[in-house]
This record gives structure tokens, sequence and C-alpha cells, in this order.
């Protein structure tokens, strides 16, 4: 290797293996005795002293917080003993951050770093994140979370629960001015399974997340337009399904739908 090339391969190992979660316990391979790690935070710079064993406990720190998070190193410059390094961590909210409670929502961190590299082993590293954007990802998980009391009824629309979300009964009001779309049937069901898709998406799920889902309707006259629109939004592979007749809904509403939704992979 020349003289750029090896400071570069060893910081790319050691994102790689130890920053990564993978490996931190192999912080030691990478990383000098005593590392300077100089820390923008706030705009103020700070200077601690780290040493491997404590790199790879705030390694696994990350991992408490945002779970066997994605890391993936984006850009790699090498400049003598110094090399560029910028990636992008994908974890989920899992542990209180600041005053932010956990929600179990996606949560990217954008970082970046210079590391000097002496004698084959980090030796300081320059570090900062885009804390900002950090920010008001927990803001807005927050936001989504909260519970809330739409139009001054005692109800949110969505709550999560480890990684279930759980949708409260959705009726087929326009959401530009809440009025009922009760023009004809099918149209009424249609803007249902809308609203029904809104709330996924805001916590980015789609309606192929369901798991299991709870129709209302005023009467069975109902039932098979209400299948006729309902299996338009799913491609063959249907949640399992309640439909219950009722004797009436909320603002006269011909057709209610509650859901339950998968936010995990499993």
């Amino acid at each position: 290797m020349n003289t750029n090339q090896q400071p570069r391969e060893i910081v790319k190992a050691f994102l790689q293996i130890v920053r990564s979660g993978k490996s931190p316990e192999k912080a030691a391979e990478f990383m000098a005795d005593t590392v300077l790690a100089n820390q923008m935070n706030a705009e103020k710079q700070e200077t601690i002293k780290r040493t491997p064993q404590n790199y790879s406990e705030h390694v696994k720190e990350f991992m408490a917080l945002y779970g066997p998070y994605e890391f993936e190193i984006t850009e790699l410059i090498a400049n003598d003993n110094k090399v560029y390094a910028r990636w992008k961590q994908t974890g989920k909210h899992l542990a209180d951050i600041d005053q932010f409670k956990a929600t179990g929502l996606p949560l990217i961190e954008i970082g970046s770093a210079v590391y000097r590299v002496e004698n084959g082993k980090i030796a300081e590293y320059w570090i900062q994140t885009d804390r900002k954007g950090f920010d008001l990802q927990l803001q807005q998980n927050e936001e989504l979370t909260t519970h809330k009391l739409p139009n001054g009824l005692p109800f949110t629309d969505a709550v999560i629960s480890g990684e279930t979300l759980y949708i409260s009964g959705q009726i087929g009001t326009d959401n530009l001015n809440g009025k009922l779309i009760n023009t004809d049937f099918k149209a009424e069901a249609n803007q249902v399974m809308k609203n029904l898709g809104s709330v996924l998406q805001k916590h980015n799920l789609t309606y192929s997340n369901l798991i299991n889902v709870t129709i209302y309707l005023t009467t069975m006259d109902n039932y098979d337009p209400t299948n006729e629109v309902y299996q338009k939004y799913f491609n063959g592979l249907f949640p399992a399904r309640v439909c219950i007749a009722v004797k009436e809904l909320p603002l006269q509403a011909n057709i209610e739908i509650s859901a339950i939704a998968r936010i995990g992979n499993k």
C-alpha cells in the first residue's frame, strides 16, 4: 500500500467493523491506546480522550438507542495520514434521547469525520453530525406518536406499541374540510381506505403492513360493494379481517374501518 492507501484502509476497516456495530469489541485493533476525539456540539468544539474500551462501549450505546442499525460509508478520501469519511446510519428510536421518548420509528444520522492515523492506528479524529436534521426527525416522530385530540375528540388516529401500530376507526371524511363524502357508498368506502392509507403513510407504512382489519357497516347490503372497493388496495395478499353490522356510526357514516399494522419486518 502507498502512504495514502494504508490510512484509508485502516479507517475503512474501523468503520465497517467497529463503528458499524458489527464487532465493537475489536476497537483496539484500529485505535491507539489513547485517542483524541474532537467533537462539534452546537457549534462548540470539545476534545475528550477515548480508549478502545471506551469507544467500544460508546458504540454499544448506539446499538441500545437504535437497535441493529444499518451503517453505510458514503465518502472516503485520504490525504497523507488523514482520512475524511462520511456515513449514513439508519436505525430505530428504541430508547429515550434527551427529552424525546422512544417511538420505535426510523432515525437517520448523517455524520462525517477526519481521522489521523499514526503508526498504523487511529490517534485522533474530528467528528461532526447533522444534529439539526436529527432533532427534526425526533420532533416529527414525537408528533406522530403523541396522543392528541383531533377535532376535540378524545382519541388519536394511531398509537404505537412495540412493533405494532394500532389505527383508530376511519370514516369517509374529506381531509380538507372534514365533511363526510357520501355521494354514494363506493365513494365513501374509497375515502375510508384513502384515510387509512394516510395514517399508514405518516408512519412510513403501506397497506401491505396491515395484519388485521375490522370493518363496521350500517347494513350488510353494502358487504359486496365494500369488498369491491377494499380489494383494490391490496395485491392479492390480504390481512385478517372482521366485518360487523352496527346500528349507526359517527356523522351518519355508512362504513368505518379500524386496523392493526406491523411496523417491523417480521
